[in-house]
């Protein structure tokens, strides 16, 4: 077996035993059995339990870039491009709803550069990679008047991630919550939400940045 196909093998079957029992819960042991490998060999590729953990988030990362990538083609516009941004990441939760936990996981984690390591290093670089597909489609946007709002696109861009990011999970994890005062589901808050965005993202604004 060639060393790429072990490495996919182990990642493949990390995946399967850490969604499956939880992170916490489960061992290499028994990542080494749903491989079909000896234990040591896994730590051929990886230095630990958690940089195996990372190497799935390399793969889930990888997954929404291309989506990203892929709705971006059709797109006419940085405004367009910054919706759609949007909602690859809301259908993405349903297509790939472990993935998109590890993701929610991943950000709620405090991000230190002293921790980037082997696989850890490659998902933070996967990271960086998809925020700067958003402050270009920002960029774009500003510069083909699509997007009304002035100020520097990636303080534009990390507040559009950070509200997207929240809305799409609160819409999910708080749905029968939300019920309780209208009968909008998740899936039509959303819509709304991306509705509300562009609406906003068109109209001429002045946003100064607030010095430290």
């Amino acid at each position: 077996m060639k060393k790429d196909e072990k490495y996919n093998r182990i990642v493949t079957a990390a995946e399967k035993v850490f969604f499956n029992y939880g992170y916490g819960q489960s061992s290499m042991d028994q990542v080494a059995q749903e491989a079909g490998v000896a234990k040591g060999t896994i730590y051929l590729y990886f230095q630990s339990k958690q940089e195996l953990y990372y190497a799935i988030g390399v793969r889930a990362l990888g997954i929404l870039l291309k989506s990203f990538r892929e709705l971006f083609s059709s797109c006419k516009s940085g405004l367009e491009k910054v919706v759609a941004f949007g909602r690859a990441f809301a259908q993405y939760r349903k297509s790939y709803p472990d993935y998109y936990q590890f993701i929610v996981n991943y950000q709620g984690e405090p991000y230190d550069e002293r921790n980037e390591y082997g696989e850890v290093h490659r998902t933070y670089q996967e990271s960086r990679e998809l925020f700067r597909v958003l402050v270009k489609a920002v960029t774009e946007g500003q510069a083909d008047g699509s997007i009304g709002v002035k100020t520097d696109p990636a303080l534009l861009a990390a507040i559009l991630w950070c509200q997207t990011c929240g809305v799409v999970q609160l819409t999910a994890l708080r749905e029968p919550f939300f019920k309780l005062f209208t009968p909008s589901g998740a899936d039509e808050m959303l819509e709304s939400y991306f509705t509300l965005t562009e609406k906003v993202l068109e109209r001429e604004i002045r946003i100064e940045r607030v010095p430290n």
